[in-house]
């Protein structure tokens, strides 16, 4: 249930590199009603109206990641390269059941299921201080939230197909088993791929440690497409 705004600090340190876009996928924010389903192959036909006809690197977080990954094997030429952090794999057997999107699935309406995710990642009491008019605002967005968490759990949206160019996948120290894990099939998603953990980093890394997100998964993978080599900083793993 992220937006756009939470990449405002990473996105300070890409400007220097070439255009930047963001944008809040169908369902939330400033797209809260966009036309379309919110399934995740909708999310990949918008990623790729965004791209456009010039290939680009795709930065993606959680679901994000998911959705970039699936678009990397589907369009090949469109991405030259990816940055995943901890992308869900609900559809595994072995994923957390009681994650935020697994609590999510066990309330009775969408609005019921965006609070019990919101109240999971920023705790009762800040839920409660919040504005009822953000409140709101926030529950309207379970309609996206619980479509696109079950389109998820049919399976990954990569289908089983190698991802053909360079994968910095990244996860957090203080994070979760089963995004640890993902990260690791992630970055083996691809024969050119990397895995890196970020020192004492949550899943809310691109946002709260966005220093490290860059220097650590962004800036080797642009090294990475500009020398054809990656630097050996980059095999920083967990034991």
């Amino acid at each position: 249930m992220d937006r756009e705004s939470g990449f405002a600090r990473l996105v300070k340190h890409l400007r220097p590199h070439g255009e930047v876009v963001t944008y809040d996928r169908q369902g939330y924010s400033r797209s809260l009603n966009a036309p379309g389903d919110r399934s995740i192959s909708a999310h990949m036909e918008d990623l790729r109206t965004v791209i456009g006809p010039v290939p680009s690197i795709v930065v993606g977080h959680s679901l994000g990641g998911a959705i970039a990954l699936g678009l990397a094997a589907e369009s090949p030429g469109l991405v030259r390269g990816l940055v995943v952090y901890e992308s869900p794999m609900s559809w595994e057997s072995w994923w957390s059941k009681d994650g935020g999107g697994s609590v999510a699935a066990r309330a009775a309406t969408p609005e019921d299921a965006a609070e019990a995710f919101m109240r999971r990642f920023v705790g009762r009491e800040r839920w409660e201080r919040l504005p009822q008019r953000t409140k709101d605002s926030r529950r309207a967005e379970g309609v996206a939230l619980r479509a696109e968490s079950m389109s998820l759990r049919r399976g990954a949206p990569w289908k089983g197909t190698r991802i053909e160019c360079p994968v910095m996948s990244g996860c957090g120290e203080a994070s979760r088993d089963d995004f640890r894990r993902s990260a690791r099939i992630v970055s083996e998603l691809s024969t050119d791929g990397r895995m890196v953990v970020l020192p004492r980093a949550h899943h809310n890394a691109h946002s709260a440690s966005a220093d490290d997100f860059y220097a650590l998964l962004v800036l080797p993978l642009i090294r990475r497409l500009e020398s054809g080599a990656w630097d050996l900083v980059v095999s920083v793993e967990p034991d």
